[in-house]
């Protein structure tokens, strides 16, 4: 007698609801984890291959990359930043992301890593960062002023260097460094830290899309080529904060090494309904 193995439907959206989909698989025990330089940045929790996929809305809508071979393409929301799906050309299939799955805590799952390094070879390429970076900052703030601080320089940029910046700071085991799970920062598994925005200088900035989240004064700031969440954009002129995105810093950083503290920012009102 043949065995089928049951499969259970999840339903997944990017945070805006641009995007709703739905996959029917094996009950998910573990999901993989890929450490190019390109799902570094994006802190993606693959589910590889994504069977039955089904799209509700959204399946043209949305924006593509490629890197390295281009054997990969892959996708992301244009409207909230969040990764969503890649293809492997050769094969057809597809993966998805599974922070994205509904009533799913992927950070409890069992990872299976890809070892590759977050700036090593893969797909078939090194990753190569900008050749430049912006001069830093001169302007004293209050962080800067102080004389018996011990500053230091923090090169960071996107995945397609559209947007770089330099971060003039003190060392980042002297500063807060945050995860949250809130329906947004758990989509991007970003990892924050929060100098002054006249601390750090950009080149390429006209390349960030804002996603206002909870505040229109808050802007969650993502690359509109490569999909790479940058910064939040604080818009108040009188609030000196540019949260900065520590997976896309690279001067040796590597968010595993850092002191993150976790925020549970999921249980503050008002909740989060798919739109």
């Amino acid at each position: 007698m043949e065995s089928t193995t049951e499969t259970k439907e999840y339903r997944g959206n990017c945070h805006c609801g641009l995007f709703k989909f739905t996959i029917s698989v094996p009950e998910l025990k573990s999901v993989r984890v890929c450490d190019c330089s390109y799902c570094y940045r994006k802190a993606c929790h693959w589910v590889f291959p994504a069977l039955n996929l089904q799209i509700q809305n959204g399946e043209n809508e949305l924006s593509t990359y490629q890197f390295g071979k281009k054997e990969m393409i892959h996708s992301f929301c244009p409207k909230c930043g969040n990764t969503i799906m890649a293809k492997h050309l050769p094969s057809g299939q597809e993966g998805i992301n599974a922070r994205l799955l509904q009533s799913v805590d992927s950070n409890l799952l069992e990872k299976t890593k890809y070892e590759e390094g977050p700036s090593g070879a893969e797909h078939g390429s090194k990753y190569t960062p900008p050749s430049t970076y912006p001069a830093p900052a001169t302007f004293k703030n209050v962080e800067t002023s102080i004389e018996v601080t011990k500053l230091e320089t923090f090169n960071g940029n996107c995945h397609c260097r559209a947007v770089a910046y330099t971060l003039i700071s003190k060392p980042l085991n002297e500063r807060t460094i945050v995860s949250c799970n809130c329906s947004l920062c758990h989509r991007n598994g970003e990892i924050y830290t929060y100098p002054p925005a006249t601390s750090v200088t950009f080149i390429g900035k006209e390349n960030l899309i804002g996603y206002p989240f909870l505040s229109p004064d808050s802007l969650h700031s993502f690359c509109k080529i490569c999909g790479t969440s940058v910064c939040v954009q604080a818009l108040k002129e009188d609030e000196d904060l540019l949260p900065l995105n520590l997976r896309t810093m690279m001067s040796g950083v590597y968010v595993k090494d850092l002191n993150i503290t976790e925020y549970d920012g999921a249980k503050n009102d008002p909740q989060y309904v798919v739109s």
